[in-house]
């Protein structure tokens, strides 16, 4: 794996420590973000590094639809292999999956349409499953003449990932692992599939920040990596320009997803692009700045943490250099940056017991210094049996059913009293989802207060049950 050429300090390629500094001081005061783990290159050198702990920018994280850049990617290099072409039609390449009668909108929907988020496909397209999505998918015909109107739509990706393995016999990620995640020096990701055994294409897609990064640093060099043309280069340079309008047909120069969109890449603000993907993950290019960052984040307002990019961290490429001491102060700040958990004052009441509030059942058992937490509710999803260590973390491993197969995920869950009121927290490794809440005991149960990323906001009554 090629290592990082790192600068020293980032004034050796151009970007101020003491922007640096202003923009960690705009996240701090920004709650409603948080960052997981930030990488920031120029000139071809990785200019900060910024790791929240307990995250790091090596483990992989889910992405969500910044999936569907990379399933963009696999169509440019089938497309660069004469194997589709961007004007390919969709049911020519997937004849079986068509409707028996199809409309002649549906009939030219073609690769570029797909890509562009332009196929006219009726949006509860994006709501379809069952055992052959694709099939489901255009059963649901176009409302809008092709490359007419866009929409933003997850399972017309998943079409051109269908189209992609239809041609090469191979998955997205394993046409990709030889073409672009070994040379980026990417570990072989994990992608979740449909039924039938198909990247779905629009998310799904595990990376960490470092292989962010990777692709990011590629994508700022027009896709050059190690002194070849890796990404192809028509691809690019469609990929990453305005395809269709997305503004609904007026000018909003200050709504970042109105400034035209690409190829499973939106136009942004400051003449750059990205690739995006739900709760904040992000490659952002600035082609004019020759800067490149890549983040993973847990945050339920992306419009916050698009401002904060613009107006902190791309800015800090344009200021006057800081000074030794801002560089020095920086490096400390970077060392000990973090995500606090519930600390422990002595005050804790006996709690233990099982309590009730709507469909939710919550049992709670002090064992020894950790705390096991049981919740049981109607979406199996929703259901949990974790420990939480006392002013510390506690490691678990939690499973779930995503894409019809048990997962396991990462939790790190710790709890604390102040006050006779019980603190708890838990953060996923690999995914945005966080949640904090507090339980305040009441004469007959438990007052609930919980926020979170990816979890509901939820303040309600649990009564205590009878033993």
């Amino acid at each position: 794996m090629k290592e990082w050429t790192k600068a020293t300090v980032p004034e050796e390629v151009g970007i101020s420590s003491r922007g640096l500094l202003n923009y960690l001081d705009a996240v701090a005061n920004t709650p409603e973000v948080e960052h997981h783990a930030i990488m920031v290159m120029r000139h071809g050198k990785l200019a900060a590094t910024m790791n929240f702990a307990p995250y790091d920018n090596h483990t992989p994280h889910m992405l969500f639809s910044l999936s569907k850049s990379f399933t963009s990617a696999a169509a440019g290099f089938a497309v660069a292999e004469g194997l589709l072409h961007w004007d390919d039609k969709v049911l020519d390449i997937l004849p079986d999956k068509a409707p028996e009668n199809p409309s002649p909108w549906l009939s030219q929907v073609t690769l570029s349409h797909l890509l562009m988020m332009g196929s006219g496909l009726d949006p509860k397209s994006d709501e379809v499953g069952g055992e052959d999505w694709a099939k489901a998918v255009l059963a649901c015909e176009c409302v809008h003449e092709p490359g007419t109107h866009f929409h933003y739509n997850s399972h017309g990706t998943y079409l051109v990932s269908c189209m992609v393995q239809r041609v090469t016999g191979m998955t997205v990620r394993d046409y990709l692992m030889p073409r672009l995640f070994e040379p980026l020096g990417i570990p072989k990701p994990e992608w979740d599939c449909c039924p039938e055994g198909i990247n779905v294409g629009g998310w799904g897609l595990y990376l960490s920040c470092d292989s962010i990064a990777r692709f990011g640093q590629c994508l700022l060099d027009r896709g050059m990596w190690e002194g070849r043309q890796l990404l192809p280069l028509e691809w690019y340079e469609k990929a990453t320009v305005k395809q269709i309008e997305n503004n609904e047909g007026k000018e909003q120069p200050d709504n970042e997803w109105a400034q035209g969109y690409g190829f499973q890449f939106w136009r942004t603000r400051g003449n750059r692009f990205r690739g995006d993907g739900a709760f904040g993950q992000v490659c952002m290019i600035s082609p004019d700045l020759d800067m490149a960052v890549a983040i993973t984040c847990g945050t339920n307002d992306m419009g916050k943490e698009m401002a904060l990019l613009h107006e902190y961290l791309f800015p800090a490429a344009d200021m006057e250099p800081g000074t030794q001491e801002d560089a020095a102060q920086l490096a400390k700040r970077l060392s000990a940056l973090c995500f606090a958990w519930p600390e422990d004052d002595g005050s804790a009441v006996a709690i233990d017991g099982t309590y009730c509030g709507g469909e939710t059942i919550l049992t709670i058992r002090q064992e020894g210094e950790r705390l096991r937490i049981i919740q049981k509710a109607a979406d199996p999803n929703a259901c949990s049996d974790a420990v939480y260590g006392r002013g510390q973390v506690a490691e678990n491993t939690v499973s779930i059913q995503m894409m019809g197969k048990e997962k396991q995920l990462h939790l790190l869950c710790a709890y604390g009293w102040k006050q006779a009121v019980l603190h708890i927290a838990s953060r996923e490794l690999a995914a945005p989802f966080a949640m904090k809440a507090t339980l305040t005991p009441t004469a007959d149960g438990l007052e609930l207060d919980m926020t979170g990323i990816g979890y509901p906001t939820e303040k309600s009554m649990l009564k205590r049950q009878a033993e």
